[in-house]
C-alpha cells in the first residue's frame, strides 16, 4: 500500500520514466526541473533550467523556498552514461559524464540541503546496471557519496540513498516514502 505524500514537497530533477506521475499519484506537491515533458505535466511548479549553472541552482532554490518554504523529498538522477568501452571514451566525454552524474548532483544537494529538515529524504537515481568501466565507476561514486551523506546527515534527520528507478518505485509504492 502506497504511503500518502499529501502535503509533502518533492523536488525532482533530471528524472524520467514517470517519477513525477508516481509521486503526484501519492499526493505530493511537485516541483520538477528538467527536460522530460511528462514529468513537467504532473508538476505543480515546472522549471526548465540548466542545473550545471550555479545561478540556475539559485533560481530553483529561491523558487522553492518562496513558494513552499521547504523540501521534503529531493529526487535527482545520476543516470548519464558513456555507453562505450573504456578505451573508446575521449577525455571530454569522460569529464562530461563525471559532471553530469557526480558534480551536478553534489552541487544540487549542497544548494537545496538548507531547505531540508528532519524527516526529509534525498534519493539519487542510479542506473540499473553499468556495462562499461567509466559508467560503473560513476555509479559506485554516487552510491558511495550517498552512503557517506546518509551517515553525515542522519543527526539532522535527513535520509539519503542511491537506488535504481525500479527500487525507488518499490519503496514508494510499498509505503516507504523515503530511502
Amino acid at each position: 500500500m502506497a504511503t500518502s505524500l499529501s502535503g509533502r514537497v518533492a523536488v525532482i530533477t533530471g528524472a524520467a520514466g514517470g517519477v513525477a506521475e508516481t509521486l503526484a499519484g501519492m499526493g505530493a506537491t511537485l516541483v520538477v526541473c528538467g527536460p522530460a515533458p511528462g514529468e513537467r505535466a504532473a508538476a505543480d511548479l515546472a522549471l526548465t533550467l540548466d542545473l550545471a549553472d550555479p545561478m540556475a541552482l539559485n533560481v530553483l532554490a529561491t523558487a522553492v523556498e518562496e513558494r513552499y518554504g521547504r523540501i521534503d523529498l529531493l529526487v535527482a538522477a545520476a543516470t548519464g552514461a558513456t555507453k562505450a568501452p573504456f578505451e573508446s571514451v575521449m577525455a571530454r566525454a569522460e569529464r562530461a559524464v563525471v559532471e553530469e552524474n557526480f558534480t551536478r548532483v553534489t552541487a544540487l544537494i549542497r544548494r537545496l540541503l538548507p531547505l531540508m529538515g528532519g524527516g526529509s529524504s534525498i534519493v539519487v537515481l542510479v542506473p540499473e546496471e553499468a556495462r562499461h568501466a567509466l559508467d560503473a565507476a560513476m555509479k559506485a561514486a554516487v552510491e558511495s557519496l550517498c552512503e557517506a551523506l546518509a551517515v553525515e546527515l542522519a543527526p539532522r534527520g535527513v535520509d539519503v540513498g542511491a537506488v535504481t528507478e525500479a527500487a525507488a518505485y518499490q519503496l514508494w509504492c510499498s509505503g516507504m516514502p523515503s530511502v
